[in-house]
């Protein structure tokens, strides 16, 4: 209903308006929700809308409740002695989103006419169809008495505007009484103060994964490491989530533009499209080789999955190795002595590529260590005879080492450890005086020279792994 008013009194009148049916449906799988003005509680916002004003008319954003002046988003002309031309306009639009439609509008706001040659009109458009009024004030039609001014406030009310693509708001100057002009003396406006749409979505995101990481790449890999993913979507990517679950990797939640507590968004894009990282737990992944997948999330929930990449595996530590000594541990007259191993067979596991080695008098004091890969001579020199023992610990491609303790070989005081690196690599081929390579049975040897020629010595062996 309009009330009628001037400045010496106020009237009653009723102006014919034409409006949609109020609808209320349940939201669908696909579908999100839009809130503006103060359907946004969060932040009062109106970037949902654009907005278009042509010369003598005004658009203002004002929907926080706690302000000066008219509070809402505002279409109206300005104040001013000036005549407004026919066909002035000013304009909001809220656009859905491409390959998207709305479903229901929830309105509240107000309208005021104080001259009769403007038209308030609130209504959707459906491509290649009618459109819905909501509101209408006709131009010339349904006027008040001279110098009185026609308001109406509309609670919020749902309206079906199901297959439109666009709500306008807009006053629109069309002159008339053959005046080709309104005037500008007095406030026209249509204003909106809560607005929240539901928007139709079925379309999924794309994702793809970058190959710019080791474990995009296919190297092997442990422990926790990092997946470069590019996601897009017409409404924007809300989240993206390892296809195996979030087990392996906490969900890359990505910022948008949130307006309610329930889960409304303040536009109709509210998620950025782009790059995102997932941090992958391998730990959580089974050993070996697999393939990984990445699966976003839009805004409505659409689900889109990327081609899957091949990931290699390893946290777990070689299994248990034999050492000996070449020739056997006798005492023995020659100034050196080699130490050998075989690799176990371990199918689907990072290769091992070089040793860490330890050489010690007999009772533990006086030891050297050192890295090698590929290939290993171990020689060493000293001061009287003396029996020496020796630890050698084979270098797996992993990240992080882990050791595990084997039983001894032989009896006396020499001894051989593989290991696993930090380097993630593992051998090629190889034995005698090399390292073990490739997994499966492959045979290394430690060569140990020592400088003293006069006396022989006793080696033996015990061996560990690490990983």
């Amino acid at each position: 209903m309009f009330v009628a008013s001037s400045v010496r009194a106020t009237v009653v009148a009723v102006l014919s308006l034409l409006a949609a049916v109020g609808l209320s449906t349940p939201a669908r799988a696909g579908d999100f929700t839009v809130a503006s003005c103060q359907g946004d509680t969060l932040g009062f916002t109106t970037t949902a809308f654009t907005d278009f004003a042509t010369r003598g008319m005004n658009i203002k954003r004002a929907c926080n409740p706690e302000g000066p002046g008219v509070r809402g988003l505002v279409t109206a002309n300005t104040l001013s002695a000036t005549a407004v031309p026919r066909g002035s306009v000013a304009m909001v639009a809220l656009s859905a989103p491409a390959g998207t439609t709305f479903t229901q509008l929830n309105w509240a706001g107000t309208i005021r006419r104080a001259d009769c040659r403007y038209a308030l009109q609130l209504y959707a458009e459906v491509p290649n169809g009618a459109s819905i009024p909501i509101k209408n004030v006709r131009a010339n039609r349904g006027c008040a008495s001279a110098g009185r001014a026609q308001a109406a406030g509309y609670r919020s009310q749902t309206y079906n505007v199901s297959g439109a693509t666009r709500v306008v708001q807009r006053v629109i100057c069309m002159g008339g009484g053959g005046r080709r002009s309104c005037s500008g003396r007095k406030l026209n406006y249509l204003r909106t103060y809560k607005a929240v749409i539901g928007v139709a979505d079925q379309q999924p995101p794309t994702a793809t994964i970058a190959g710019d990481t080791p474990l995009a790449a296919g190297a092997w890999v442990n422990d926790t490491q990092p997946l470069n993913y590019f996601a897009e979507d017409n409404v924007g990517v809300r989240m993206a989530r390892l296809s195996a679950g979030d087990a392996a990797g906490a969900p890359d939640q990505r910022p948008c533009a949130v307006a309610t507590g329930e889960g409304a968004f303040a536009n109709p894009t509210p998620c950025p499209n782009g790059p995102g990282q997932i941090r992958v737990n391998t730990r959580r992944l089974a050993e070996g080789t697999q393939e990984l997948a990445v699966a976003a999330q839009d805004t409505a929930g659409n689900l889109g999955t990327s081609a899957p990449i091949t990931v290699r595996v390893d946290n777990a530590a070689p299994s248990r190795v034999d050492v000996a000594i070449k020739d056997g541990d006798a005492w023995r007259n020659t100034n050196g002595f080699a130490a050998t191993w075989t690799n176990p067979p371990e199918p689907e596991r990072a290769p091992i590529v070089g040793a860490t080695y330890k050489l010690c008098a007999a009772d533990g004091s006086r030891c050297t260590q050192n890295d090698v890969a590929g290939g290993v001579l171990v020689e060493h020199s000293g001061p009287g005879p003396s029996a020496r023992r020796v630890d050698c610990q084979p270098l797996a491609a992993r990240r992080r080492g882990q050791r595990r303790q084997h039983r001894s070989v032989g009896s006396g005081p020499a001894a051989i450890r593989p290991r696993a690196s930090a380097a993630q690599l593992r051998p090629a081929s190889g034995s005698g005086s090399h390292a073990a390579q490739r997994a499966g049975r492959r045979e290394g040897v430690r060569t140990c020279q020592r400088r003293d020629r006069d006396q022989p010595r006793r080696l033996g062996g015990v061996a560990s792994t690490e990983d």
